[in-house]
């Protein structure tokens, strides 16, 4: 039954960070626009990670200790943290951002794929074949929208082909980049540091070259109006924070090719929020990707599902064997 309910509760953690993540996207995409992300990013994840870190050293400091000792992995769970931020954020000024989402959300299980082909333990293997079929169907579109960008069949790309190439080789650093973040959490989790502890200690060095962008002005918007600046910081809080706090627990909760899989419906949301929001304009090349693409990536977290299905199922009725084989037993 624990078997069971951690694979619910990992289900639905992981669909609340996608959902809010496509609901930032879509209904608050502009609000944050206007602003300088650097600054929104290193003061809601500043904030925020502090926090946690404060409650973690009151609560759990032995956590804390553990991560201390474990200084390679807390150095590579942050490194991964800023790449991703950071390779994506720059490569949306390159090419369209439904191919940056896409090529990324595709990107992630492949990763976790390749990294389980190289033995890495916290990396899960392939489990059906369902999900062989939809993940063939994702790389298909992955590599349809990647094509149509460098051919410049694509909504827009600033720069020519050479803005083409760099922009999306920076969304696979940032694919990479979060695989690698799931992995490193996995491995600290088993150590015994907690999700909350954990996201606090995925920020320190994104906040330590935000803050510095901020200032320099990478990404200025011009003059901020004060109140309108807190008034984004604390939405920030809700549908940028707590959706990687989502994350961090369904890490915790899942395999990563699960969670994997799950994150790869996130273009899918966003593509049915705008529906809902009466706002659908890609070009037909990128159209077509991204059927490809949603086609395969439902293929996907479907077999995803009937797999964690299957094996919770498995354990629970063996706990309920083994409790009836005690209960025989007195």
């Amino acid at each position: 039954m624990v078997m069971m309910n951690n694979a619910t509760s990992g289900l639905i953690w992981a669909f609340s960070f996608v959902i809010l993540e496509a609901v930032q996207a879509v209904f608050f995409g502009g609000v944050f626009q206007a602003y300088d992300s650097f600054l929104i990013g290193g003061a809601v994840f500043g904030f925020t990670a502090a926090g946690t870190l404060i409650w973690a050293k009151m609560r759990t400091p032995d956590q804390l200790k553990t991560a201390w000792a474990n200084r390679a992995s807390v150095f590579g769970l942050n490194l991964s943290t800023a790449l991703v931020w950071l390779a994506y954020f720059f490569a949306l000024q390159m090419i369209e951002p439904a191919v940056v989402f896409t090529v990324f959300s595709g990107l992630i299980p492949i990763s976790v794929l390749v990294a389980s082909a190289c033995r890495v333990p916290e990396a899960s293997p392939l489990r059906n074949r369902l999900e062989g079929v939809g993940l063939i169907a994702v790389m298909i579109g992955v590599g349809y929208l990647a094509a149509i960008t460098l051919l410049g069949q694509s909504g827009f790309v600033r720069g020519g082909w050479t803005a083409a190439m760099a922009g999306l080789l920076l969304t696979c650093v940032s694919a990479i980049s979060l695989t690698a973040m799931m992995i490193y959490s996995q491995r600290l989790d088993g150590l015994g540091i907690a999700p909350a502890a954990q996201y606090g200690l995925r920020f320190p060095l994104y906040v330590m070259m935000a803050l510095p962008a901020a200032w320099l002005g990478l990404d200025g918007k011009g003059p901020v109006d004060p109140s309108g600046l807190l008034a984004v910081i604390v939405v920030g809080f809700a549908i940028m924070a707590f959706p990687v706090f989502a994350m961090q627990k369904a890490i915790s909760l899942m395999s990563t090719l699960s969670l994997a899989a799950i994150t790869a419906l996130g273009p899918l949301f966003v593509f049915l929020f705008q529906i809902v929001e009466g706002r659908v304009a890609y070009a037909p090349a990128t159209m077509t990707g991204l059927m490809i693409y949603f086609v395969g990536a439902v293929l996907v977290a479907y077999g995803g599902a009937r797999h964690s299905e299957v094996k919770s199922t498995f354990a629970s009725g063996g706990s309920r064997r083994r409790t009836a084989d005690f209960f025989d037993g007195q």
